[in-house]
């Protein structure tokens, strides 16, 4: 091994382990600013998900049986799931099973940026755009990025914002830490944390979302050194600063998979 591939393998690790750690409420990553996308990029997107949002249905994440519903979504939040087997955007199925087979963005000659930003992005669990209605939020509550496949291997699985419509006062907590997300660049967001969305501006919030499996080949993509996802380069500066602080006293939650003295040896991931 080179002294330049050492570095780059004791930076992913220390990439694995903040996230880890953070993932369990302790000091660590619980967000960064990765990538950042052109303006033509940006327009491009957010002109498609337009075109896509006119001609598609949204699952709503407050009704009864959505997957997310659990995370007590408040005023109007729409998804719209474009990585799946059925084509529909309001199919949410499998949305969070782990596997990164039998799913595909089939709307992809009406919507070719959106396609090639998912083509490029490797071992995607799933792809969705996500809308916040003015005033509208989900209460704050806890999933986990530290995975088991079904091979038994311990990683990561990692989320990811695109936001493409803001405003300042929308914001994300993550450990009582407040994020404002700026539109047209990518950042993990650690939803290991106890975290919360609040769209506190006067028209809707829209962001692309997506989780991969952290691959060899997925965290070469959003962390390098491998190419950039299309359209998109690397940002000099990752650290996120937060912009205020604001306390949390109660959430939901989901039970955790993997118990913290279990990820102390994780690793990446083979695709599942």
């Amino acid at each position: 091994m080179t002294a330049h591939e050492d570095d780059v393998d004791q930076g992913l690790r220390r990439i694995l382990h903040g996230i880890r750690d953070a993932n369990y409420h302790r000091p660590g990553i619980r967000c960064l600013r990765l990538l950042e996308a052109g303006p033509g990029t940006a327009a491009s997107l957010a002109a498609e998900v337009a075109l896509l949002r006119s001609r598609q249905r949204p699952s709503l994440a407050g009704a009864p049986g959505h997957v997310t519903a659990w995370t007590g979504p408040r005023g109007r939040v729409e998804q719209f799931s474009l990585l799946n087997a059925s084509g529909r955007c309001d199919d949410f199925s499998r949305d969070h099973d782990l596997s990164c087979f039998g799913k595909r963005f089939h709307h992809g000659a009406h919507h070719p940026a959106l396609a090639a930003l998912i083509g490029s992005l490797p071992h995607l669990v799933n792809f969705r755009v996500n809308v916040l209605g003015p005033g509208a939020s989900l209460s704050p509550h806890e999933e986990h990025s530290v995975v088991r496949t079904r091979s038994g291997a311990v990683g990561i699985r990692a989320r990811f914002h695109l936001p493409l419509t803001t405003h300042p006062a929308a914001t994300l907590t993550l450990d009582g830490d407040v994020h404002h997300l700026a539109a047209g660049s990518v950042y993990l967001v650690n939803h290991g944390c106890v975290h919360a969305a609040e769209n506190g501006g006067p028209a809707e919030r829209v962001h692309l979302v997506w989780d991969m499996l952290l691959t060899v080949d997925a965290a070469a993509a959003v962390f390098g050194p491998g190419p950039a996802p299309v359209g998109l380069t690397r940002t000099r500066r990752r650290t996120q600063p937060p912009v205020g602080r604001r306390t949390v006293t109660g959430w939901e939650r989901i039970a955790p998979q993997v118990r913290e003295a279990e990820a102390r040896n994780l690793g990446l991931l083979a695709v599942q």
